[in-house]
């Protein structure tokens, strides 16, 4: 239906323009020929005067005794009421004689003769004031030999009453228009207007543009015996009116049937649409969780066998998710009863180990205080190995009870003063340095969301490092700075330390994992992988550049509030499933 409507409509748009072209073709030609034949009768009339015995006998001898004569063929000329001035010239377009008191400008009779014409005929438009003017052209002769021109000055004196005759006359939507063969002026026959577009390429053949009440077409021809063209424009919209009424008609012929068939189409269906309806609103609340549904449908068709089908397999289903819940729920217990022991575990390190490291700390403090001066160089070297090994214990102790009670402790979410928080550790941990300066810049650190205790150990952790890679540098830098990205906030730490290879980047983040000797720089190995899993806590993300001895950049992501409500509302549907029995 909607390509037969198609075609037709096409077929019916090409004859209506086609029909419509023609029109505008042969108005324009009937038009043209119209003009021209009062072009022809103004013209003879006007070369009446140029043939009269005394302006040519004047032309032949100009001086006082024939100039009189002229001038009386020249002020009689003025009982036309159409004639507002009339001018007699030479060969070169000097004015000789006038009459009339119309103004014109000095250089317009050059331009009317454009050359030297030997025959009679209409000039183009001219305005002057408030009025539009039209010169009408005689050559005035002796023996086919020119002696001057005759010029008769017309306005042009149309009222709006017979524009719109004429324009109903032509027929309704069409406008007319004159112009100039040069294109410098056009009017509606009743004041000036702009030049209509494609003025200069539309002369004897069809255009097609734009105005603003629509597309029209246009055909122009000039009008013989005169500078004149005329240019008719016919309204598109006119044209395609019965092309118009035509779509509209096939359109609510096709809306029609297709209410029709859709509403029979719709009678068929429902027969067949009503149980997959419940198929699918039961396959719905299995997905939300209840695998009691089930459906109801007593037929022997096609249908029937598929809602049988997924009865026995909402039953099979349901017993699979017994069982699964009841492992879940086995495994809940075992992990459980495994955070209980590694609490325990994690109890044992901080009490019943330190004991003991307390105590061998004790002994080689009061070896070295009452018997120092006894010891030879070797002992003392012992003991203060032996206090540096108790000490750096203490720390791997600490660390690691950091490190197993980082996975139950709860992120709570602040707005963070960043570059606060990072100007206190900066002064935290230069107090561990009293010996030694470091050159330490903090620029802009746009503040976040997060656990301000956590996100402080990331930055010790990072600015510690930075200063204590860094501190057999004499000239220690280092410079802590963030940048905005459409994921969230990159915070780093720059240092022109030691550095590391970047093979062996992978290591960084793990547990007692270093890249140098302690002896060079002392660590536990535990301090990078603490900072991974707190920034894992907060969705965050770390990364390192380095190059053995040219420092090293340590970048820590955390992300903007917008992934933060996305992950919270992801969580809240998981536990919300969760406590439907789905998932642990």
């Amino acid at each position: 239906m909607a390509v037969f409507g198609t075609v037709s409509y096409m077929a019916v748009r090409r004859a209506a323009l086609g029909i419509g072209q023609q029109r505008l073709v042969t108005l324009t030609q009937q038009l043209s020929t119209m003009f021209q034949q009062s072009a022809r009768k103004l013209a003879g009339a006007t070369q009446a005067l140029a043939n009269q015995p005394a302006v040519v006998h004047y032309l032949e001898a100009p001086d006082t005794t024939t100039a009189s004569g002229a001038q009386e063929v020249l002020r009689k000329s003025l009982a036309d009421p159409q004639t507002v001035r009339t001018e007699l010239l030479d060969l070169q377009g000097r004015q000789l004689l006038s009459a009339g008191n119309m103004k014109v400008r000095p250089d317009v009779n050059k331009e009317i003769l454009n050359g030297k014409p030997d025959s009679n005929f209409v000039g183009g438009f001219y305005p002057a004031g408030d009025s539009i003017y039209a010169p009408l052209i005689a050559t005035v002769t002796r023996d086919k030999k020119p002696l001057g021109y005759l010029i008769r000055w017309q306005p042009l004196r149309t009222k709006p009453k017979d524009v719109e005759q004429f324009t109903q006359l032509i027929g309704a939507g069409a406008v007319l228009y004159f112009g100039n063969s040069d294109g410098s002026f056009w009017t509606n026959l009743l004041k000036p207007v702009a030049a209509p577009p494609l003025a200069a390429e539309g002369l004897r053949k069809t255009v097609n543009y734009k105005r603003p009440n629509g597309e029209v077409i246009a055909f122009s021809m000039p009008i013989g015996s005169s500078k004149w063209i005329v240019r008719v424009e016919l309204s598109q919209g006119l044209l395609l009116e019965t092309a118009t009424r035509f779509l509209y008609w096939m359109i609510g012929l096709g809306v029609l049937l297709i209410i029709t068939g859709s509403f029979i189409a719709w009678l068929i269906s429902r027969n067949f649409t009503r149980p997959l309806n419940h198929l699918m609103r039961a396959t719905a609340a299995i997905a939300a969780g209840d695998y009691s549904s089930s459906v109801t449908i007593h037929r022997k068709d096609e249908i029937g066998n598929l809602a049988d089908s997924f009865n026995s397999m909402t039953t099979r289903v349901r017993q699979a998710q017994e069982n699964l819940e009841s492992k879940v729920r086995s495994r809940t217990e075992e992990l459980e009863a495994v955070n209980r022991e590694l609490e325990a575990f994690s109890y044992s390190v901080s009490h019943d180990l330190r004991a003991p490291l307390r105590a061998v700390s004790g002994y080689a403090m009061m070896l070295k205080e009452d018997y120092e001066d006894r010891f030879d160089d070797e002992a003392k070297r012992i003991t203060d190995n032996i206090l540096s090994n108790v000490k750096m214990m203490g720390r791997l102790i600490d660390d690691l009870i950091a490190f197993s009670r980082l996975g139950k402790r709860e992120v709570k979410r602040n707005v963070i003063d960043m570059k606060a928080l990072a100007e206190g550790c900066v002064a935290e941990l230069s107090a561990t340095w009293p010996e030694k300066e470091f050159d330490i810049a903090i620029g802009s650190l746009p503040d976040c969301r997060g656990d301000s205790d956590l996100l402080k150990q990331v930055w010790l952790n990072l600015i510690g490092n930075a200063m204590k890679y860094s501190s057999k540098k004499t000239d220690a830098r280092i410079f802590i700075g963030a940048s905005k990205e459409a994921e969230g906030t990159v915070y780093h730490v720059r240092d022109n330390g030691a550095g590391f290879d970047m093979k062996y980047a992978d290591k960084l983040f793990k547990v007692f994992q270093r890249l140098h000797s302690q002896d060079e720089f002392e660590g536990t190995g535990v301090g990078l992988a603490l900072v991974k899993r707190i920034l894992d806590k907060h969705r965050g993300t770390i990364r390192a550049e380095s190059s053995p001895g040219q420092g090293a950049v340590f970048y820590f992501e955390l992300p903007n509030d917008k992934q933060e409500l996305n992950f919270n509302l992801y969580a809240q549907s998981s536990r919300s499933i969760a406590g439907r029995g789905q998932y642990p």
